[in-house]
């Protein structure tokens, strides 16, 4: 927990000076880094100011070396680089690994200040000295001596190793930055709802990730403000380095929320113009990108951060990507998920609602995520299937058929007589081009075959239908039609059967139909168009 005794400990150990035991033999000035930095800082202390003797830490024939060491020790202090002298190199032929010369740098977030070897002496590089009035101009924009004129038992007072004239100029920097981020925060708000919705029409979604985003670009301006003006009140070293390296990171994270709003709008419209396309996988594709777009937003921003904390994210990404081929190693079938749902959104081999089948599973697509597709089979049960098998089956997809074809066969018994057999025929071609859902340009109905109880009619059609429940109530009223057209002629269905046959019998009157097959004929297929117009016979 942390308690008040804690934070003030934690505020004077951030606020003390920095710690150099002692001085430094003048000899042993170049024969290090370590030298070289350590000369410079110790006699530029409160304790130990001697700014000729920190001269020595500069290469000979320096103009106003003085004025340059003094410059650059504010430098290092105003751009909050903590030097721990305790992990500076002592070896005389140090070498920087990476461009293997005899240099060391300071901070490697700027490499215009490190020290180089001249022959067998080290010094502060000749880039350095010649680059220290820029850096100079560059940290303090309106100069170091802000608070010089404010002395006095008072002002000199010290609170937690900062005096009360510093106190004051950063409650000051507070009330300014406090009002920077009031103007900000209703200027851009105004913009929003005064300018561009009045222009533009905003959904409401956008709209309250405009004002958002807003708020966190004031927070963001305020933070780079505060950032802009510190170097010039010249705090101690830690405390100062601890200030610049927390409003780096509280920087970063609202750079980082600002982007993601940036995001969110863009993917809306996105989606928005997704939804108004026949193709609905990139609907749900959409979703998955958004996220994954945060995932890697949220990457980069966490990489900066651990680069502004000074920790080696070179090294770090190379110990990821050693880690990472050791788990996907051993989780091979989740980054084939994965890759099988980017095949899926590539080659989109289907798409939301469409009915597919593949190895035995039948049903509609309802969702595709990023390890496994969501199917509702016929029986309305939910599949889950890993996408990375269903990017290597053989899917077929019914829902791009132009078509639903319709094929069966038709068995009459052998006593039917041929007139019939050909009106019946002729009758179920009538059917076929009378339905309003059949296609009307490809279909087949002729004897096919000789069975072994029956005479077989081949009928073979397309219905132009996409829906399921629309080719079942065809299929229907097809079949209906025809039972209907054979009832009329009296035309019976075969069956699997035996017939005895005697050899004679005495001839009697069999009887007479009321109306020729032709007459009946004709009645059938009155009623069966009127069956197709009203769907009553």
């Amino acid at each position: 927990m942390l308690t008040p005794s804690l934070v003030v400990y934690v505020m004077l150990f951030l606020a003390s000076p920095v710690s150099i035991i002692g001085q430094i033999d003048s000899s042993a000035v170049h024969d290090s880094p370590y030298g070289v930095i350590y000369n410079h800082l110790y006699y530029l202390q409160d304790d130990s100011y001697q700014p000729e003797k920190a001269a020595l830490s500069f290469p000979e024939n320096t103009v106003k070396v003085s004025d340059k060491a003094i410059k650059l020790k504010k430098i290092l202090d105003g751009k909050g680089i903590y030097v721990d002298i305790n992990r500076l190199p002592k070896n005389n032929n140090f070498t920087d690994t990476v461009s293997k010369e005899n240099i060391y740098f300071i901070d490697r977030h700027d490499e215009r200040i490190y020290v180089e070897k001249i022959g067998e002496a080290w010094h502060y590089s000749r880039t350095t000295v010649e680059m220290i009035p820029d850096m100079y101009r560059e940290v303090f924009p309106f100069g170091s001596t802000f608070l010089d004129e404010l002395h006095g038992p008072f002002w000199d007072t010290k609170l937690l190793s900062v005096s009360m004239s510093k106190w004051l100029g950063l409650l000051i920097l507070l009330v300014f930055t406090s009002i920077l981020f009031s103007l900000v925060n209703r200027l851009t708000r105004w913009l929003v709802s005064r300018i561009i919705r009045r222009r533009v029409a905003l959904p409401d979604e956008v709209y309250k990730d405009l004002k958002k985003g807003s708020r966190v670009f004031a927070l963001f301006l305020s933070t780079q403000f505060i950032l802009y003006l510190l170097p010039m009140f010249q705090l101690p070293i830690r405390f100062n380095a601890f200030l610049i390296k927390g409003l780096d990171i509280l920087s970063i994270f609202f750079l980082i929320f600002l982007v993601i709003r940036i995001v969110s709008i863009v993917f809306h419209y996105l989606n928005k113009a997704t939804q108004q396309t026949d193709n609905t996988l990139d609907d749900q594709l959409m979703p998955v990108l958004n996220r994954i777009a945060q995932i890697i937003i949220w990457v980069i921003g966490i990489i900066y951060i651990l680069d502004s904390l000074d920790v080696n994210v070179t090294a770090l990404l190379a110990g990821i990507s050693i880690g990472g081929l050791a788990i996907a190693l051993a989780a091979q079938d989740t980054v084939k998920n994965f890759f099988g749902s980017i095949m899926i959104f590539l080659d989109r081999p289907f798409q939301i609602g469409d009915s597919i089948s593949f190895n035995g599973i039948d049903g509609s697509v309802e969702e595709v995520g990023v390890r496994s597709t969501r199917i509702r089979t016929f029986a309305n049960s939910v599949v889950y299937v890993p996408n990375g098998k269903l990017a290597d089956s053989i899917v077929d997809n019914m829902g791009l058929r132009q078509f639903r074809r319709f094929k069966t066969e038709l068995g009459i018994t052998y006593d039917t007589p041929p007139k019939k057999i050909d009106l019946f025929i002729k009758g179920i071609r009538h059917i076929l081009a009378n339905h309003p859902h059949t296609r009307k340009d490809n279909f087949e109905v002729h004897l096919n075959s000789f069975g072994a109880s029956s005479i077989n009619i081949l009928v073979y059609c397309f219905i132009d239908t996409a829906e399921w429940a629309v080719e079942l109530k065809s299929r229907h009223d097809i079949l209906y039609a025809i039972i209907f057209l054979a009832e009329e002629l009296g035309v019976s269905f075969a069956f699997p059967s035996q017939s005895l046959y005697i050899e004679s019998l005495p001839k009697g009157d069999s009887g007479s139909e009321t109306n020729s097959p032709e007459e009946r004929y004709a009645q059938g297929i009155q009623r069966i168009e009127r069956f197709f117009e009203t769907g009553d016979l």
